[in-house]
């Protein structure tokens, strides 16, 4: 049995190829929405032009002078390409000069941004015709106000003082806000640096509307007077198959229910071996391990198997980072996880791994085992019939309801 493995976001979407003894019983768990048809450039703009409880960015923007469009980063795969265009041209038609609309890279805690990275998001026209920055989450930040919850809202100068303010995303299930999109890029995304640390300390959960790191996104969002957000679903190919725009908050809110279901993955009950791969966050493998709870599914001496694809590696992040072995890390790092009793192996299989951000994979570097290719993999696993839960799509799936 043959698998092609999705992989190498933003990099060609070339996949990798994993063959399978006829004799093991192999189940494979997509999300809901892999099959999910992709939309056409014409209905991308369509609604983009109607957005929800909102003005079109062609009214809304009148009479700005300048305009800002904040896009996710590199750790995420989404195509902001073809909902930049539309954004432009109807920025255009609002009146605002095409020299004074910039774009700000929502970086958060990660590494900034260069001109390959722009480019793989944004396309070449669009950067090197348009003035593209990096957030910075130690300077360039402006004191708003706190939360009701006391956090501190520093944001980026250059998004608080545009007159039109448009964000670009994409809606994923988050262990920590409850849903990737809508506020969140705004906090973590464009918050500075000690904002985002005291942030980190609220209260949180898987699809939680209440918990107090999510309302701090959409208070965050609304100290920046943030004017749409544009959120995406994607398939199993990386293509937008869905898209929202509106108010950053009422969008989810009142298709919350959709989205959950566009990300449902059945549960595969007790095998041997599970294989979880990153393919929408590659560079933040981790997410796939405690996305759904995948240790708590291997039945008890079976193996792990993470795999991640990705020419950029694990991401640089000087929240969580280890860096190092004699310090002390960044302010949340929290040592690495132990492998837990219950797991016979935790194998790395990527074809970039390093040991260096071993602290991205979740657990304790002594504890993994570092593979290149499938043939080497299979040789530590053994030619003995096992019964294997494949999740394509680990990093962007949530299990049915019930199922943990």
């Amino acid at each position: 049995m043959r698998i092609d493995m999705p992989a190498h976001s933003l990099f060609g979407n070339e996949s990798v190829p994993l063959e399978f003894p006829d004799n093991w019983d192999v189940q494979i768990s997509n999300f809901k929405g892999a099959a999910a048809p992709a939309l056409a450039q014409e209905q991308i703009a369509e609604k983009i032009k109607h957005p929800e409880h909102l003005l079109p960015i062609a009214e809304g923007a009148k009479g700005c002078k300048d305009a800002v469009i904040i896009f996710d980063d590199f750790t995420r795969a989404t195509p902001i390409e073809p909902i930049a265009k539309v954004v432009i041209a109807e920025l255009e038609k609002a009146g605002v000069d095409r020299d004074k609309i910039r774009f700000i890279a929502s970086t958060g805690a990660h590494r900034a941004m260069c001109r390959e990275d722009f480019e793989r998001k944004l396309g070449r026209e669009i950067t090197q015709e348009f003035r593209i920055y990096s957030h910075n989450p130690f300077f360039n930040n402006v004191y708003l106000g706190k939360t009701t919850y006391g956090v501190p809202i520093e944001l980026n100068a250059e998004c608080v003082y545009a007159d039109y303010k448009v964000a670009i995303g994409a809606f994923f299930p988050h262990s920590s806000t409850g849903v990737g999109g809508g506020g969140k890029i705004v906090l973590p995304g464009i918050a500075s640096f000690e904002t985002i640390r005291q942030w980190h300390l609220k209260d949180s959960g898987m699809w939680k509307t209440d918990s107090q790191a999510r309302d701090s996104v959409v208070q965050a969002a609304d100290f920046l007077k943030l004017d749409m957000k544009i959120d995406v679903l994607m398939n199993g190919k990386g293509e937008i198959s869905q898209l929202y725009a509106g108010h950053y908050d009422k969008i989810f809110m009142e298709h919350i229910d959709e989205i959950q279901e566009f990300f449902c993955t059945k549960y595969i009950d007790n095998p041997d071996i599970v294989i979880a791969n990153n393919y929408f966050k590659p560079t933040e493998p981790n997410v796939a391990i405690v996305q759904m709870g995948i240790v708590e599914s291997v039945k008890p001496g079976g193996d792990i198997v993470l795999m991640y694809n990705t020419p950029y590696g694990c991401a640089c992040h000087y929240m969580w980072g280890k860096w190092g072995d004699t310090g002390l890390g960044g302010p949340m790092y929290r040592k690495q996880f132990r492998v837990p009793p219950t797991i016979n192996r935790f194998f790395v299989l990527s074809k970039y791994w390093d040991k260096g951000t071993a602290s991205s994979y979740h657990f304790n570097e002594e504890g993994n085992i570092y593979i290149e290719t499938w043939q080497d993999l299979m040789s530590h696993l053994g030619p003995q019939p096992r019964r294997v839960a494949v999740y394509p799509y680990a990093d962007a799936s949530c299990f049915e309801p019930g199922k943990r």
